[in-house]
């Protein structure tokens, strides 16, 4: 019986032909995917990448490249996108990604991309930023997400959970030694190197089919109950009598039809009820459960997210970052902080402020919005971990959702007293802040604008004239 080979892609700035057998050899050109002219020089990145895998690698496989940074190894988001679009496209099962981006508005844009590749059966292989923030598409749970570590009693390859990274692979080699136009060349010690190291790896035990939960579960030493850390994988969901609760703003599609029809697009089944979990299981859907009990379910092949989940990544997080005191906190109260919560975070990321929004409403996290337990009593946790957020993904401003909070305990949880407090009704909105209170009409882009105009100076001014 004729094996099948495994298609590689390495998606960077080209393979130089000369010095690898390149099965398809592509760049981006204008958002299409076209024939490269072979011109990739031997000391490209790509050809590093693609020494490293093939010099690892113990089963037969096809490499292709796909070029789509420049000679300064810039690129861009949508070239990016497309190159994904072509590996569905062309049955690739692995992609070796060495290159990613930390800016927070790519986020939603490679999250679409990477979502479909995994839909079809592709393993993304995604090296993590060499500065330590968290980077896009790697920190995503449908990606196998790559650091280099050094860490002389670990040897090898293992899975653990890193504040920056969530869980992802860790690889103690860091470089490696190859050979280009004959003569021997040591890499940098990098998780762009890391990368190929673990792909490689993952050639040498992938079989069709196999997922990025059966992988991490391959090379974990010591296992986590948990497969996830957030909803980011979630496609198509099945919201199970719950869809009241639903808005429009979800961040996966809700799928209003009949049960058996709902349950046969569905990759997802949204539930409050903790008994109906082994059924959705066995039935080969992840769970997104919102119940108030504390559940522990563990798959091997769907993911399990519920308050469980968030509890075990705030403990794991050990890091306290100290250096946000600059960070801008705003509290939100009232029966409308749902909708201001949500709605200026879109407002400010669409002119380029990074604003991290938290609440201890379980329902927001299905917004986006990250969903802090009640059930922490320990402050300093809390506040290790919304500093890691905020350092890591490189926030610009603090929203908090105190609907269900005191404002003392949320200064506590933050221990940064909030700049700005809006108080929000059904009809107007009373914005508070050390220069005055201000009442505004219901209105997202009024109270957007009005606090844009404060965090930069000019809302002082006005209030005072």
């Amino acid at each position: 019986m004729l094996i099948k080979k495994i298609h590689v892609c390495v998606i960077d700035d080209g393979i130089c032909a000369d010095e690898i057998n390149i099965y398809k050899n592509i760049q981006i050109r204008n958002g299409k995917a076209v024939s490269s002219l072979n011109v990739c020089k031997n000391n490209s990145h790509g050809t590093g990448c693609a020494k490293v895998i093939t010099k690892r690698a113990e089963k037969d496989i096809l490499i292709s490249s796909v070029s789509i940074l420049n000679r300064q190894c810039k690129g861009n988001i949508q070239s990016l996108c497309t190159a994904f679009a072509w590996c569905v496209e062309n049955d690739v099962d692995i992609i070796n990604l060495s290159l990613g981006s930390v800016f927070f508005r790519d986020k939603e844009l490679l999250l679409s991309a990477v979502n479909r590749c995994a839909e079809n059966g592709i393993v993304i292989v995604g090296a993590t930023s060499n500065e330590g923030y968290v980077t896009y598409p790697a920190s995503f749970t449908n990606v196998l997400g790559v650091r280099s570590f050094d860490e002389k009693e670990k040897r090898g390859c293992v899975a653990r959970y890193d504040t920056n990274l969530g869980f992802g692979l860790f690889e103690t080699q860091g470089s490696e030694k190859i050979y280009i136009n004959g003569m021997e060349k040591t890499t940098s010690w990098c998780n762009s190197v890391a990368a190929p190291q673990i792909t490689a790896k993952i050639i040498n035990v992938y079989e069709e089919g196999i997922s990025p939960i059966a992988i991490r579960n391959m090379f974990g030493n010591e296992l986590l109950k948990i497969n996830c850390f957030g909803i980011d994988w979630a496609s198509k969901a099945y919201a199970q009598n719950i869809h009241e609760l639903i808005p429009k703003w979800c961040v996966c599609k809700i799928i209003n039809k009949e049960m058996e029809t709902s349950l046969d697009i569905a990759d997802t089944v949204i539930t409050q009820k903790a008994d109906n979990i082994k059924r959705w299981l066995e039935a080969g859907k992840n769970i997104i459960y919102i119940g108030d009990d504390v559940i522990d379910y563990e798959s091997s092949n769907s993911y399990v997210w519920s308050k469980y989940n968030r509890i075990q990544q705030i403990h794991y997080n050990q890091i306290a970052q100290q250096g946000i005191s600059e960070v801008p906190v705003i509290f939100i109260e009232g029966v409308c902080a749902l909708k201001y919560i949500y709605g200026l975070e879109k407002m400010f990321r669409e002119k380029d402020y990074h604003a991290y929004s938290i609440s201890h409403s379980i329902l927001y996290e299905l917004y986006g919005i990250t969903y802090i337990p009640t059930e922490i009593m320990d402050a300093d946790k809390v506040n290790n971990f919304i500093r890691n957020e905020l350092y890591y993904k490189q926030g610009d401003i603090l929203l908090y959702d105190i609907s269900g909070i005191d404002e003392k305990s949320a200064a506590k949880n933050t221990k940064l007293s909030p700049d700005i407090i809006i108080d929000t009704t059904e009809k107007n909105v009373t914005i508070s802040s050390e220069y005055g209170s201000r009442t505004v009409a219901d209105s997202i882009e009024s109270v957007g604008n009005y606090i844009i105009e404060l965090l930069e100076g000019e809302g002082r001014e006005n209030d005072e004239q």
